[in-house]
């Protein structure tokens, strides 16, 4: 009798699930629990762990499905309000470190009902991993909720992600038959906080808000594959010689530095909007000051530096196609012959070529940005077609994946 596929996925998930114990065990690291002392990051992220981990991920997660039937399938737990209550009344900090305390008294601290704490955070323990109950009536930490307390960057991606943009997902489709646009401020994200200002307009009046969302990002930023070393080492940054690269967008510097490390003979200058470089060069690494500099930029507006290579990471999927030409087109009055740009961003694949674990986070990440901003991610058409429109005499263009990514590395050459 031919084996069924369940049997297969569950004997891979067994072999592959070994493999990882047995990295595990030979470089003495923790093995993965939810106990409250429990690592938050597993050491996984990396040459052939990674791939096991991966795969033991991505067999699980087809086992599941088939084993759930389709019709369960359909009918999946998209309730975010237990991990908005948690974020919304701190309930993390109200739980003590390697203690216990009652729903009772954890709900008069709370400013709720007992009724209601104890509904919250059960879901949020058997959805999320979120405590746990070591006795009835009692709740204690696991080691999500403990970094929850330790870790005000994971705070505000939870405040973020549930109290702010998970609302904005049910706006989505209103706004769609609403507005009809691609403007970044007739999205799902605007039509949800009753505003005509895209989100970046909108916290410069909401500080908590800004600050909120930076957390988040710093968060978010180097989560599985989305590591800047993927780009750092996944393009021939010493092909360009001594030249000058021009970090467009590029926020607080953070890829620009770790680039200026790797590679001293560069010089980078980051561009981005006054209030978001204010005081940063005073903060640059001793080894690298004098060739790393930052320059208040819109990069709507004419770009103002002749480069060598012109660098954006994670702007366009930011944006729709018709403001992602208009940052292309305020490009090409300073580009001379030869001269490189270079986006490392999102690749949407095509159906069935990329792994389960990574299309879902891709997709993901598509859905995210269109409820944000109207914004998009794009497949390999979709960029060459995308610069194409831009201006004809961007040509040779290549794209690719760093084994391990999650961004794509795109590079076009100026004609001229």
């Amino acid at each position: 009798m031919a084996t069924s596929r369940i049997v297969e996925l569950a004997s891979q998930i067994q072999k592959r699930t070994s493999e990882i114990d047995e990295y595990l065990q030979s470089n003495n690291l923790p093995s993965p629990t939810f106990d409250e002392d429990g690592p938050v990051d597993l050491g996984l992220s990396a040459g052939e762990v990674a791939k096991a981990r991966d795969a033991v991920l991505e067999s699980t997660l087809e086992l599941h499905d088939l084993l759930l039937g389709p019709s369960l399938c359909l009918r999946p737990v998209y309730n975010g309000v237990s991990l908005q209550a948690i974020y919304k009344y701190d309930i993390a900090s109200k739980v003590p470190l390697h203690g216990e305390i009652s729903f009772a008294e954890l709900a008069e601290k709370c400013g709720l009902s007992e009724t209601n704490i104890r509904r919250i955070l059960r879901f949020a323990m058997t959805f999320h991993r979120v405590f746990r109950e070591p006795r009835k009536g009692f709740v204690a930490h696991t080691a999500a909720s403990r970094k929850l307390v330790e870790d005000p960057h994971a705070r505000a991606g939870v405040g973020y992600m549930f109290d702010e943009v998970w609302q904005g997902f049910a706006h989505t489709i209103a706004a769609m038959e609403k507005f009809q646009s691609d403007e970044p401020n007739k999205s799902g994200w605007s039509h949800y906080h009753d505003t005509d200002k895209p989100a970046w307009e909108y916290y410069a009046s909401h500080p908590e808000m800004a600050r909120r969302f930076a957390g988040a990002m710093s968060a978010f930023a180097n989560g599985h594959g989305n590591s800047p070393s993927f780009l750092v080492q996944g393009y021939p940054w010493a092909s360009i010689g001594n030249g000058t690269v021009v970090d467009v967008g590029g926020s607080k510097g953070n890829v620009s530095v770790l680039l200026a490390q790797s590679y001293p003979n560069l010089r980078f200058i980051v561009q981005d909007l006054p209030d978001m470089i204010a005081g940063v060069e005073e903060t640059l690494p001793v080894d690298i000051q004098g060739r790393v500099e930052f320059q208040a930029h819109d990069f709507f507006t004419e770009q103002p530096v002749k480069a060598d290579v012109y660098l954006l990471r994670n702007v366009f999927h930011n944006w729709s196609d018709s403001h992602a030409i208009r940052i292309l087109k305020a490009m090409v009055p300073a580009l001379k012959p030869g001269a490189r740009i270079v986006i490392n961003d999102y690749l949407l694949p095509e159906p069935g070529t990329m792994s389960p674990m990574k299309e879902r986070a891709v997709r993901d990440m598509d859905m995210i940005m269109l409820t944000l901003f109207n914004a998009r991610e794009r497949e390999k058409a979709d960029w060459t077609d995308l610069l194409r429109k831009a201006d004809p005499r961007f040509k040779n263009t290549k794209i690719w994946t760093p084994e391990g990514a999650t961004l794509a590395i795109i590079e076009t050459y100026w004609e001229g």
